[in-house]
């Protein structure tokens, strides 16, 4: 399933992030401000999002609305991850049974870390990829990830059948790179007109 990357929230655009490491509903508006002015509107070439803004707003895409605001989680980036991490004390109930056998057997004192990659299978999607899981730096068994991972994709259908991409929809020549702390849309020229799929949106 490729789920529409420009979605219409009433904000201005592109405001700092308050708490850069962190996922919040206010992120998802802040987020969704600087996908509607690159992508839908094209009233800029480009823009930034911190990235715990963008963890909110593809948190948002997976149909978390609104975000809760007991999720205690840390979210950092580099040019080639984006690294989520909590300790399972800090993990709501919902996060803790979606997660079932990861967390279930661990001290309430681990840490948890999800790494995702950003892919790009064809011009109109991006890709984010759950590429693997740490316990307090340990690398989880790929294989528990994945048997883990299939039934978080049951509860949520926007996610793949494995559970470890979410596919996300943007212009043919927009591009989303991951920097360190922050993610930059690049889009259209500003002006053009935007392609019918996000018309109206």
């Amino acid at each position: 399933m490729v789920v529409t990357l420009p979605v219409a929230l009433a904000a201005p655009p592109a405001a700092a992030q308050s708490g850069p490491d962190s996922i919040t509903q206010g992120g998802v508006t802040r987020a969704s401000a600087v996908v509607d002015a690159v992508f839908v509107d094209r009233l800029l070439p480009e823009g930034t999002v911190g990235v715990g803004d963008w963890a909110s707003y593809l948190m948002a895409r997976l149909g978390v609305v609104p975000i809760p605001p007991d999720l205690r989680v840390r979210v950092r980036s580099d040019s080639q991850r984006v690294v989520i991490s909590s300790l399972i004390s800090d993990l709501n109930a919902e996060t803790r049974a979606a997660l079932g056998p990861i967390v279930g057997m661990l001290p309430p004192g681990t840490e948890i870390a999800g790494e995702i990659t950003l892919r790009r299978p064809n011009r109109e999607v991006v890709q984010f990829y759950l590429d693997g899981v740490k316990v307090n730096g340990i690398p989880i068994p790929d294989g528990f990830v994945a048997t883990t991972m299939i039934e978080v994709g049951k509860q949520y259908p926007a996610l793949s059948r494995s559970g470890r991409s979410l596919y996300v929809q943007v212009p043919a020549d927009g591009q989303v790179i991951l920097l360190p702390g922050t993610v930059r849309l690049t889009g259209p020229p500003p002006g053009s007109a935007p392609p019918d799929s996000t018309r109206g949106r």
